[in-house]
């Protein structure tokens, strides 16, 4: 089995990049990503046209991670770490960090480091990370926006101090990286020549990476036998529909959770809300998360589908909405311009959009209703409650360091909020969903 996690010193040195330029290298490649991120799987699945899943111990456990794993497993497993390799929800070393993964899956890292502004001292760095935990296995360095030259000057350094190899590097050129804008990351459709910078950063990678040196490193052994945590729920739900909504403003759903839905018997019929005219003949409707502001002006110029979904709700249909589908679902939204859109006025509140992200609403949660733990999500987003006409909402997030709030609103048998949450550990929330 071959497999190696890419993991940076940082957030933002170039880790997507990397990690898609080396999935474009090898056949059939596994995609992976650290932690609850939507986006940076859109870009693995793009290059390798595989789906990417995502893993994390603290929404799925660490039974439920090495499921995932080991079950998708291709030719090679290509694993995308997140923000800096030991930075995870507290300073303890098991805190769903890269490194954390990286122990649990047995997977060696190759570190992404900056090259510039130092010489020797760039072995003193990445010692430092190899000091910090040894148990990670810290078995290779790509040097990003470096010159073949002082990529040979810091490699000397590096495999002198650090006894790792330093097995290639990235140019320092602005058309190779991926671009970002203040409500994230681009996704992966968005950028139109995308196919053409991955193509190009291909061939800049086969001339600037060690590639045997890689597989060599990638060499994990043979695969640990994992039994489905989920089997004997196989087709428990048989029969039920799902309407799921699939479009350019609803795109965030993971893929494991997709899975477990089909595992339970689910039927999973896609929709748009932007383009169709209503919704399909279900008993359950979907909205996952994505950016409904950015096409704020479509959804509800459609009137027939709000209608349809309107009628669906009157008639006792189950509704759930994650984030932007909660977006969609509220009475509207008011966008940075002041401009305010109607939306579908199931639950009873109005949105509005910020610039900046809201950190007071940030992070990883537990959801309760009353005392009851339900299940495990995370929230992160650009905008607010600014209007409630009418308080519905039942359930608490509870963050781990203690801070809670109303999280999940639900009105008849519409539950919708800005939490995404992640099924694997959340059995009981999904039952709520499903039944």
């Amino acid at each position: 089995m071959k497999g190696f996690m890419i993991a940076g010193v940082s957030s933002g040195i170039g880790k997507t990049t990397v990690s898609m330029g080396l999935m474009s290298l090898f056949e059939n490649v596994s995609p992976f990503k650290v932690g609850p991120d939507y986006i940076d799987p859109g870009f693995h699945q793009f290059v390798t046209g595989n789906k990417s899943y995502n893993l994390d111990l603290f929404m799925m456990g660490e039974r439920g991670v090495k499921y995932s794993f080991y079950k998708h497993h291709k030719n090679i497993s290509i694993v995308e770490g997140v923000m800096g390799l030991y930075d995870g929800v507290d300073h303890s070393l098991d805190n769903n960090s890269s490194a954390h993964i990286s122990r649990v899956l047995g997977l060696p890292v190759i570190l992404v480091v900056d090259g510039g502004g130092k010489s020797t001292s760039i072995a003193a760095q990445i010692l430092g990370y190899k000091m910090f935990d040894s148990r990670v296995n810290i078995a290779g360095v790509i040097l990003n926006k470096v010159s073949e030259a002082m990529f040979k000057h810091y490699k000397e350094a590096i495999e002198k101090y650090t006894g790792i190899n330093c097995i290639g590097y990235l140019p320092k050129d602005e058309t190779l990286s991926v671009s970002s804008r203040h409500l994230g990351l681009l996704q992966a459709e968005e950028i139109d020549d995308l196919k053409d910078k991955s193509q190009k950063l291909k061939k800049v990678l086969e001339k600037t990476i060690d590639v045997e040196k890689l597989l060599e490193i990638a060499e994990i052994g043979e695969p640990e036998d994992v039994i489905n945590p989920f089997e004997e729920m196989k087709d428990r739900y048989s029969g039920l529909k799902i309407g799921i909504a699939r479009d350019r403003a609803f795109s965030f759903y993971y893929n494991d959770n997709l899975e477990l839905l089909e595992h339970l018997g689910v039927e999973l019929i896609p929709f748009s809300p932007i383009t169709d005219k209503e919704i399909p003949d279900v008993d359950i409707l979907y909205f996952g998360g994505g950016y409904p502001e950015n096409y704020a002006q479509e959804l509800s110029e459609n009137k027939s589908m709000i209608e349809s979904i309107r009628t669906f709700y009157r008639r006792e249909g189950k509704i759930y909405g994650e984030c932007g589908g909660f977006m969609y679902l509220t009475s509207g939204i008011k966008l940075l311009d002041e401009k305010y859109i109607p939306m579908c006025d199931i639950i009873k509140c109005s949105i509005e959009m910020k610039d900046r992200l809201d950190i007071s609403r940030f992070g990883y949660i537990n959801v309760y209703e009353d005392e009851k733990e339900l299940g495990k999500g995370h929230e992160f987003h650009y905008s607010k409650i600014f209007k409630i006409e009418h308080e519905s909402r039942e359930y608490r997030a509870v963050k781990p360091n203690g801070k809670e709030w109303a999280c999940i609103f639900k009105e008849k048998k519409c539950k919708a909020g800005y939490p995404h949450i992640h099924f694997f550990n959340s059995l009981d929330y999904l039952k709520e969903i499903l039944d």
